[in-house]
């Protein structure tokens, strides 16, 4: 499957379809994994083998290996360039496709991972910005409230040999 940013997502004024389909987890843990899986359009368990054969533990902790650097070298095994982690105070400052960390703790440096995205709704010229969170229930697992889930920070993604597109305003 080759990369690709959507640009529109399947809507009507009654709500909208996610562009990505969500892979959930239970584990707390694994929520990088799970939110690259939802980029990737793979499964839990392809993205885990991915993720052990460059050097994450079969058995955890896994904190001290979701860095930058990993999580670039896992998401380029799907054809996706990573930014680095930028922080942020509002979703309009984030890129079109991008993993946020939210209900981050600076104490512990820790937080949620999840994926963020913004398009065009198809019945009308509005934007829709929603976050996939791996690791909620069922009725939040996609969100649109994000005055509530507001993400700390991000990591930017596009397809790799693309340029990032962004409708972001600072």
């Amino acid at each position: 499957m080759t990369a690709s940013i959507p640009t529109t997502v399947t809507s009507t004024a009654a709500g909208f379809q996610p562009a990505f389909k969500p892979v959930t987890t239970k584990d707390r843990h694994a929520c990088a994994l799970a939110t690259i899986a939802t980029l990737a359009s793979t499964t839990l368990e392809n993205v885990w083998q991915k993720a052990e054969d460059l050097g994450l533990p079969k058995i955890g902790p896994y904190a001290h290996v979701f860095d930058g650097d990993f999580l670039a070298k896992l998401l380029a095994q799907y054809s996706w360039v990573a930014t680095v982690w930028k922080e942020c105070e509002k979703p309009s400052q984030l890129p079109d496709l991008c993993i946020v960390m939210v209900d981050y703790d600076p104490e512990w440096e820790a937080g949620r991972y999840a994926l963020f995205h913004r398009a065009k709704g198809s019945h009308d010229a509005k934007f829709v910005e929603y976050v996939i969170d791996p690791t909620a229930s069922a009725d939040r697992l996609v969100r649109t409230d994000l005055n509530v889930l507001v993400p700390s920070w991000y990591i930017g993604v596009h397809p790799m040999g693309k340029t990032p597109s962004a409708t972001a305003k600072k």
